[in-house]
């Protein structure tokens, strides 16, 4: 537990649906796709089957190494838990919009291939929000690095309400030693290395075995085949892809 009074822990099946609505009104997180398809919505959805896939995408390592996201949760008056914060990350190649946004800026490196925190949201009662989010940014990296990643990036977009989009504002990855890697303030990419020597999980193949299903459809992109570890870290090839940011 954090000195805060937050607690964190890895989603899953149990604490899926108590995911916080984001700030952007009418997205709902259990069914968005946004990151996952390039034609991705964040429009709440009734869709038990959306509801499941979602599910099946953020648990998508969990055998090997661990969920797709993270819950913050503080304790009410009356001593429940409440969820306060959520955050979304996981292998570039879970996420082709995260793919698009990166191929526009070459002078990044391509290895190691990065992890990315596509959303970082906490709800606007929380009393020190942006403290929340820091110590939510925090704990994903610890588990990061855990995990034995080396290297994680956001593409958080300069707009006027930065909570409105899913990454959360820019201040907030500065504040936990992320560094502006590319782009201007408007399509930023914020990166930072981790030490990725405190790896206590095997990763082996673990995208290999952990394809979510996804049938009849071209996105997401396929996660990598074969069972060497070079798969988890290396980039998925570039192909022609709408640009993510709209028409130039």
């Amino acid at each position: 537990m954090a000195e805060s009074g937050l607690h964190f822990t890895l989603v899953g099946a149990e604490s899926f649906a108590s995911i916080p609505a984001p700030a952007q009104p009418g997205a709902r997180c259990q069914t968005c796709d946004y990151w996952e398809r390039l034609d991705g919505h964040r429009e709440a959805s009734e869709s038990e089957a959306a509801a499941d896939l979602k599910l099946s995408r953020l648990m998508a390592g969990a055998k090997l190494a661990g969920a797709y996201g993270m819950l913050a949760w503080s304790v009410d008056a009356a001593g429940d838990r409440v969820a306060v914060g959520w955050a979304q990350f996981g292998p570039i190649s879970s996420y082709p919009r995260a793919q698009v946004i990166r191929e526009r800026y070459p002078a990044l490196p391509d290895s190691p291939a990065p992890w990315v925190v596509t959303c970082l949201q906490v709800v606007p009662e929380t009393a020190d929000r942006e403290g929340a989010a820091a110590e939510l940014l925090t704990a994903v990296c610890d588990e990061l690095d855990r995990r034995g990643i080396i290297a994680v990036e956001a593409y958080p977009e300069g707009v006027a309400d930065p909570w409105s989009l899913s990454p959360g504002p820019a201040f907030i990855y500065k504040a936990v030693g992320f560094t502006r890697a590319a782009g201007e303030d408007r399509y930023p990419v914020y990166r930072r290395e981790l030490e990725g020597a405190s790896a206590d999980v095997g990763w082996g193949d673990l995208l290999s075995h952990a394809r979510p299903p996804d049938e009849g459809e071209e996105w997401p992109l396929p996660l990598p085949k074969g069972p060497s570890e070079e798969d988890l870290f290396r980039l998925p090839p570039k192909t022609s892809r709408p640009n993510p940011f709209g028409d130039d």
